[in-house]
C-alpha cells in the first residue's frame, strides 16, 4: 500500500512537471526568438515566428517545437477527448518544427511551395487544438464547493483557462485575417508575429496553471520559506 501511494505521488509530480514543462516553452518562446535573433545575431526580425526557421534561431525554434510536441503527445489528458486534441496539438507542432514555411524569396519552387502549405496546415491545427485544449482544461474534472464567501477551488482556474482558449482562438482568426491586410501594412507591423506570439504565450499561461506554477514559485521566495503556502490538489 505505502508502494503505491509513493508511485502515485511520483506520477503526480511527473505530470505537474511535465505541464510546467509546456508552460515554460510556451511563455519563454516567442521571448527568446524575438531577443535572441535581434542581441546574439543582430539580424531583423522576420514576419512570423515561423520565419526564424531563416535566422540563427532555427534550432531553438525547432528544438522547443520538437519538444513540446513529445511532451504534448505523452500527456495523458482527462478522458478520450483531452488525449485526442493533445496528441493532434503534438503531432501539429513536430510537423511545423519539420515541415519549415516558405522562405521569402522571389521565386518559390514546388517543393518549396508544397512544404510550405503543409506547414501551414499543420500551424492551424495546432493552433486551434491549443485552443480547444485551453477550454477543455476548464472542464476538466469535479469541481468541489469552497468555503462560505469563498470561490471554489478551481474556479479562478477556469476563468484562465476560458481566456487563454478565447485568446488563442481569436488570435487564429485575426492572424488569418491579417493576410488581407495590403503589404504596406504588414510591412510596418508585425501583425502575424503579434497574434502567433499571443497565441503560444496564452497557451504557456493556461499550462502554468495547470501545472500549478505560479504557486511553487512563490513557495520559494525567502519570505515565505516559514511559512508553507496551502496548495490545492492537483487537478487531473
Amino acid at each position: 500500500m505505502v508502494q503505491r501511494s509513493a508511485e502515485k505521488n511520483q506520477l503526480i509530480v511527473s505530470y505537474m512537471v511535465l505541464r510546467r514543462t509546456v508552460g515554460w516553452i510556451g511563455t519563454l518562446l516567442p521571448i527568446v526568438l524575438l531577443l535572441g535573433n535581434a542581441l546574439i545575431f543582430h539580424a531583423s526580425r522576420p514576419d512570423s515566428m515561423s520565419g526564424y526557421y531563416y535566422t540563427g534561431m532555427r534550432n531553438i525554434f525547432v528544438g522547443s517545437l520538437c519538444a513540446l510536441g513529445v511532451f504534448l503527445v505523452a500527456y495523458n489528458g482527462y478522458d478520450d477527448v483531452d488525449r485526442w486534441i493533445t496528441n493532434v496539438a503534438g503531432a501539429g507542432a513536430i510537423g511545423v518544427a519539420l515541415f519549415p514555411t516558405k522562405p521569402a524569396v522571389p521565386h518559390l519552387s514546388a517543393g518549396q511551395q508544397a512544404i510550405g502549405d503543409i506547414h501551414v496546415v499543420c500551424a492551424a491545427v495546432t493552433f486551434i487544438a491549443l485552443g480547444l485544449m485551453a477550454l477543455r482544461f476548464a472542464k476538466g474534472g469535479p469541481v468541489t464547493p469552497g468555503l462560505p464567501g469563498q470561490p471554489p477551488p478551481f474556479a479562478r482556474d477556469n476563468v484562465v483557462y476560458r481566456i487563454s482558449g478565447a485568446t488563442i482562438l481569436s488570435c487564429v482568426l485575426l492572424a488569418a485575417l491579417s493576410n488581407l491586410l495590403p503589404a504596406s501594412v504588414k510591412a510596418h507591423w508585425p501583425l502575424l508575429f503579434i497574434f502567433e506570439a499571443l497565441a503560444v504565450f496564452a497557451f504557456g499561461v493556461s499550462w502554468f496553471v495547470k501545472g500549478r506554477t505560479i504557486q511553487a514559485i512563490v513557495a520559494r521566495l525567502p519570505r515565505f520559506s516559514a511559512t508553507r503556502l496551502p496548495e490545492l490538489p492537483a487537478r487531473p
